[in-house]
């Protein structure tokens, strides 16, 4: 602390609760980029008239160019210009929201999706490790620091209680903010236009920058290099492309009927020799920009395998909005309103891992209540799907999902770097995000999407075959139909025709639901059988060498 100004990073005369607040808001603008896309896509959709899979693919490249930022962590946190990189990154920020909110080009828009979310990563962790050590007036890049390691299990012991009592406050600290801001942008782009989402948040940059020149002095660069080699921006460059192209093939796979169609099997084969290059590449060189080494620790590769299968499972939120629009009829707004329960679910989730911690609870059992969690929703869903169901109910499952997420999401972390030497941390970093935003969840939402409309469709034959005029039902559905359309002046062809579409409507909505039902029963069952999984499965700990 002695290398930095008394009040750093601010001048003298800011006072010390003014100067936290302004650091815990500039996280606004800089979480909301990720809830760009996810709440907006109805309105995207129309307003630039694309396909859902475009809106999926460019908030997939968000996350990827998040998790490129992580190799390059700890060399960025130690530059200690937190005016200077502010003003850079919100600049830069500026310039590609302002981009996205005019093209019309999905190229362009995946292309800013990436370089925003390297940004947003940036500009998280400066503005973090500033406020850690504005705040608490702790230099906390000196915890993360290779060589300041634990000397020995004990006090590697205190350190993984001590983190399975932080990060849970943390998590909950970044996902609630980050719900707040999605939501404000799905409120923005039900009430305007999608695009004012982005002129949003333009309209926020310029507001921190204006606070940064106004409350921050200039500080300059303490040493002579910069620390980040430039030319392992390549090896980034190297690390995005075989995750673009995966994500490529999950997202349309299905639109564009698998192989047969050349772009999937182009983007299939690129990512299998992208992906062996970067990993030759990384694995050879004496200065890498990713640690391979870390994948060889055995609680990271327990904590990649929970992580996938926790954010797998949690695509089954889907049947939450899947119900709500085909069983409910809710417009996009209604369906975002119902995602700021998870704030309740994440509260209670955070709350329950602490006390836990606190109490030394082992993980594997807080893991295995964490799963539980997600089959109780999944449950909640077996029973509540029905034509009948109740909107004011669905906030139950949403609580339920992101409680067990909640409990999972924060704890695997402390897990996975029990006893992990410092420098494979970017590294863990970038694998955690890998796997949990970008991976994980693109696989499962690919697999949950073909399997609901395989079993829709499977049920959709099923029920055609005996709906004729000779049912009761359909029969007084069908010429109700049509003598309605006789009176508004239709011909008998049309009128026919129309009533055909509304009782296979029907059908389908009553096929859809059924699938739902059936989908969540399965997804309760791979719950228990992770429950049981991380219950019976050893937790050894690294040897340490004395």
């Amino acid at each position: 602390m002695s290398s930095y100004p008394r009040n750093y990073p601010f001048y003298n005369w800011v006072p010390k609760w003014l100067g936290i607040l302004i650091l815990v808001l500039m996280f606004i603008p800089i979480l909301t980029v990720g809830g760009v896309y996810s709440v907006n896509s109805t309105e995207m959709m129309s307003g630039l008239g694309i396909i859902s899979e475009h809106v999926t693919f460019t908030n997939f490249a968000t996350s990827i160019g998040m998790a490129a930022f992580c190799p390059f962590l700890y060399r960025l946190v130690v530059i200690r210009r937190e005016k200077m990189m502010c003003l850079a990154g919100f600049s830069m920020m500026y310039v590609l929201s302002y981009i996205c909110a005019e093209t019309d080009s999905i190229f362009l828009l995946a292309l800013c999706s990436v370089l925003m979310g390297f940004l947003r990563m940036v500009l998280m962790m400066v503005n973090l490790f500033t406020l850690i050590l504005y705040a608490g007036r702790i230099e906390a890049y000196l915890k993360i620091k290779p060589g300041l390691e634990p000397a020995d299990g004990e006090g590697w012991d205190k350190l993984d209680i001590e983190r399975s009592i932080a990060q849970p406050g943390i998590y909950l600290f970044f996902m609630i903010l980050g719900q707040l801001g999605t939501s404000l942008t799905a409120w923005l782009a039900y009430e305007y236009e999608w695009q004012y989402v982005y002129y949003y948040m333009m309209g926020m940059l310029l507001v921190c920058i204006l606070v940064i020149f106004v409350t921050m002095p200039y500080h300059r660069f303490q040493n002579k290099r910069f620390p980040i080699n430039f030319r392992q921006f390549g090896n980034a460059t190297l690390f995005c492309i075989p995750l673009v192209c995966f994500t490529y093939v999950m997202v349309y796979g299905k639109v564009l009927d698998w192989w047969d169609d050349p772009t999937i099997r182009m983007a299939a084969i690129t990512a299998v020799l992208t992906g062996a290059l970067f990993f030759y590449m990384e694995s050879t060189h004496r200065s890498p920009y990713y640690q391979v080494g870390v994948l060889k620790l055995r609680t990271i590769r327990m904590g990649v395998l929970f992580y996938f299968l926790l954010m797998f499972l949690n695509s089954s939120a889907m049947f939450v909005n899947v119900f709500a629009g085909i069983g409910m009829k809710l417009d996009n707004w209604q369906n975002a309103s119902l995602g700021n329960w998870t704030m309740l679910g994440y509260f209670i989730g955070g709350m329950i891992t602490i006390f836990l911690s606190m109490k030394k609870v082992h993980f594997k059992y807080i893991f295995a209540g964490g799963f539980v969690m997600l089959g109780l929703a999944a449950l909640f869903m077996y029973f509540e799907v029905q034509t009948d169901g109740l909107y004011e109910r669905m906030k139950y499952p949403v609580i339920i999902r992101s409680t067990g997420m909640m409990m999972l999401y924060s704890l695997i972390p402390t897990y996975a770097t029990q006893r992990m030497p410092y420098k494979f941390l970017s590294s863990w970093i970038c694998t955690m995000i890998t796997i949990r935003m970008v991976i994980a969840p693109s696989l499962g939402a690919a697999v949950y999407t073909n399997a609901l409309q395989e079993r829709q469709q499977n049920y959709v034959t099923r029920y055609a075959q005996d709906i004729d005029l000779l049912h009761p039902d359909a029969s007084a559905s069908f010429m109700s139909t049509v003598r309605g359309m006789s009176y508004q002046g239709k011909s008998k062809a049309e009128a026919v025709n129309m009533a055909a579409m509304s009782v296979k409507g029907r059908v389908q909505i009553q096929a859809t639901l059924v699938a739902v039902k059936e989908m969540a029963g399965w997804t309760l069952y791979a719950c228990l059988a992770c429950a049981i999984f991380v219950l019976v499965v050893p937790y050894s700990k690294r040897k340490l060498v004395s």
